[in-house]
Order: C-alpha cells, then sequence, then structure tokens
C-alpha cells in the first residue's frame, strides 16, 4: 500500500494534465458534445485503468483514446465548415439569382415601359396624321366650295347684268325710234334685272354677316295673314309661268305673330319660289296653322309641291351655303345655293326650326316652326346660329 499510493499519485498526476488540452480543444470545437464525450471517455478510460492497477499504461490509453475523441471532433469541425462554406455558397448564389431577377424585372418592365411609350408615340402621330388628312380634306372642299362659287356667282351675276346691258344699249342705239309701249317694256325687264342682281348680291352679303356674327334681327308684331298673302301675291306669276297651281290653307285661328317680318318674308318667298320653280304644270300648296308646343305657342308654316323632288342622298347637304342638287355645269337651274342656308339661318335666329321630306319624282314638303313671341336677340345672352 506504501508503494501503490506513490503510484496512484504519480499516475493521477499524467491524466490530469492530459485533461487540459483535450478540453481546451473541446472547447474550440464545432460540437461541444463531441469534445466533451472524448474528455469523458479519456477520463473514464484512465480512471479505470489506474484503479486496475496499469500504471503508465493508463494514462497513455486515456491519451489515445481522447485522440481519438480529438480526431473525430476535428473531422467534425471540418464537416462543419464545409456545411457552412456550401451555406455561405448557396445564400451569395441566392443573393446572386435575386439580383439577377432584379435586373430582369428591370429589363422587362423597361422594356415593357419602352414599349408602351412607343403604342402612345404611334398613337399620338396615327392621330397627328388623321387630324393632318382631316385638315387636308376640309382644305381641299373649302377650296372645291370656293372654286365652285366662283363659278356660280360668276355666271348668276352675269345673267341679270347681261340682261340690263342688252336692253340699255338697244334704248341708246334708237331712243327716238322706242315707242312707249316697248320703252315701258324694255325698262321694266332692266328693272326685273336690276332687283334680281341686288337680291343675289343681298343673299350674299346676309351669308357673310351671319358667318361674322353681326347680323341684327329687327322684331316686331304683325298679322301673319297679311304676310302670308302678301307673299302668295307676289309669287303668282312665277307660278303662272309654270302653269302651277297655287293653293292656300289658313287657319281660322291665325293670329297676330312677334317676329322679324322681313326676314320671315324671305323664308316664305324662298320656300315658294323653289316649289314654283321645280315644278311645272302642278300643284303649290301653302298651309299655316297654329300649334302648341311644351316651349310655347308656334306656327306651323308649310311648303308642299308634287314637282320633280330631291334624291334622298341630297337630304343631309340641301342647306348647306353653296351647295345644290344638280351641281353640275348643265344644271338646268340657276341659283347660288344660299337660300335654303339662309332660311335656316332665319328660323334658328328666330327661335325656330325648318325641315324637309322628298321622294324623286313624287314631290316635297318644307316645314318651318317659329314661335308666336319671337325673343329679340339684343336680350338674348347667346346670339345662336349654325352652318
Amino acid at each position: 500500500m506504501a508503494i501503490a499510493a506513490p503510484m496512484a499519485a504519480g499516475a493521477a498526476t499524467p491524466i490530469w494534465c492530459l485533461l487540459l488540452p483535450v478540453t481546451a480543444v473541446s472547447v474550440h470545437a464545432t460540437s461541444a458534445a463531441t469534445g466533451i464525450t472524448a474528455t469523458a471517455i479519456g477520463v473514464a478510460a484512465g480512471v479505470g485503468l489506474f484503479i486496475a492497477g496499469a500504471g503508465s499504461i493508463a494514462w497513455l490509453a486515456a491519451a489515445a483514446i481522447a485522440g481519438v475523441g480529438l480526431l473525430a471532433a476535428a473531422s467534425q469541425r471540418r464537416g462543419e465548415e464545409r456545411d457552412d462554406a456550401l451555406r455561405r455558397r448557396e445564400n451569395e448564389l441566392a443573393g446572386v439569382r435575386a439580383e439577377l431577377r432584379d435586373l430582369r424585372s428591370q429589363h422587362v418592365a423597361g422594356a415593357e415601359g419602352r414599349l408602351v411609350a412607343l403604342t402612345r408615340a404611334n398613337q399620338a402621330l396615327q392621330s397627328e396624321v388623321e387630324r393632318g388628312r382631316r385638315v387636308l380634306e376640309e382644305a381641299l372642299d373649302a377650296s372645291r366650295t370656293k372654286t365652285s362659287f366662283l363659278l356660280k356667282i360668276s355666271h348668276e351675276l352675269r345673267t341679270p347684268l347681261n340682261a340690263i346691258v342688252g336692253y340699255t344699249e338697244l334704248l341708246l342705239e334708237h331712243p327716238e325710234e322706242a315707242e312707249p309701249d316697248e320703252l315701258q317694256a324694255d325698262l321694266t325687264r332692266i328693272l326685273g334685272a336690276a332687283h334680281e342682281l341686288l337680291a343675289l348680291i343681298d343673299s350674299v352679303l346676309d351669308l357673310a354677316r351671319l358667318e361674322a356674327g353681326k347680323f341684327e334681327l329687327h322684331i316686331e308684331e304683325f298679322a301673319l295673314h297679311d304676310l302670308v298673302h302678301e307673299c302668295v301675291a307676289a309669287v303668282t306669276p312665277l307660278a303662272e309661268r309654270g302653269r302651277n297651281q297655287l293653293k292656300l290653307k289658313l287657319s281660322r285661328e291665325l293670329g297676330t305673330i312677334r317676329s322679324d317680318r322681313t326676314r320671315l318674308r324671305q323664308v316664305l318667298m324662298q320656300l315658294l319660289g323653289n316649289a314654283c320653280k321645280f315644278t311645272h304644270g302642278g300643284l303649290v300648296e301653302l298651309r299655316v296653322e297654329p300649334m302648341a308646343t311644351p316651349t310655347g305657342a308656334v306656327y306651323l308654316l308649310s311648303v308642299r309641291d308634287n314637282g320633280i323632288g330631291i334624291d334622298p342622298a341630297y337630304l343631309p347637304r340641301l342647306f348647306t351655303p353653296f351647295s345644290q342638287a344638280d351641281d353640275s355645269p348643265t344644271r338646268r337651274f340657276g341659283g347660288l345655293g344660299v337660300g335654303l342656308a339662309l332660311c335656316r339661318h332665319y328660323c334658328m335666329l328666330l327661335g325656330g326650326e325648318i325641315n324637309a321630306e322628298s321622294e324623286l319624282g313624287k314631290g316635297s314638303v318644307f316645314r318651318v316652326q317659329v314661335p308666336a313671341t319671337a325673343r329679340d336677340p339684343r336680350e338674348a345672352p347667346v346670339l345662336v346660329s349654325a352652318f
């Protein structure tokens, strides 16, 4: 026992010294459990061998066992380091993939934005091209209208001027030989041609004033019955020349009307004149009657004929200035094509309206509605006119 104690003490000293590096390595190991396990196994083996009397062999065995544990811990640490490296690489790759996705998204968004911008630019360009085309068409239409107007007005002005000049020259050549009856007839023809020329010029000037917004109405109260009879009497010679029969239908309830007498007379004269002009050996009827509407009392004036009628394709342009159903150079009937346009303007200025129905070869009917009491346009906030 005296010998065993020092041996035990001597054997225990390297075992406890061996535990220090084992513990230090185990602390630095990636897996603490592996280092601790290796140390515990080494201690247990050394203690067991020491108790069994193995002596110095005990600490060698403990060291061997601890070394194996430490090698296992080191191997596990390297494996975990590799796993950590792999995870870092995966994270880096995930970051790269995310950046690539962001770049792709930005590229796609940029491409879509450029595509949208190009589409909008293309639409704007198409709109500009379409607007330019419309402007060009309007300019060409205006040019054609101007050319047609100049051709028409030159012809229409020459006709009464030729009559005035011709009869005047005849009277000047042999004034002493002219009989009183012949002189009166020639002067009457000159006066008629002068009135025709004056009416033509007045129509063009009225249209120009309407377009410029400088047209004025003169509202007054007058008997509609008297105005209608005056217009019928004035158009009777024209109806007789075309062998037409005039028919007048008046309501017994006709009274006074507050409107522009001159403009309303122009409307009636234009409609009756057109009916007699485009009807031969037929019937021209004027019907006048009062009507009640939601906006107040109005008068309905209808002019019906059984003449040549109007092509339905032309009806939308019927009230357009300088437009005629027969616009060819060889047209049978004269005129500038401003009469119905002026009628539409006058009716609108008087607070009424005008419309037409027609069938080619069967005649036409024009209806005019005017309020019984027209408002003075000077009292209205807005002066309305349309083309």
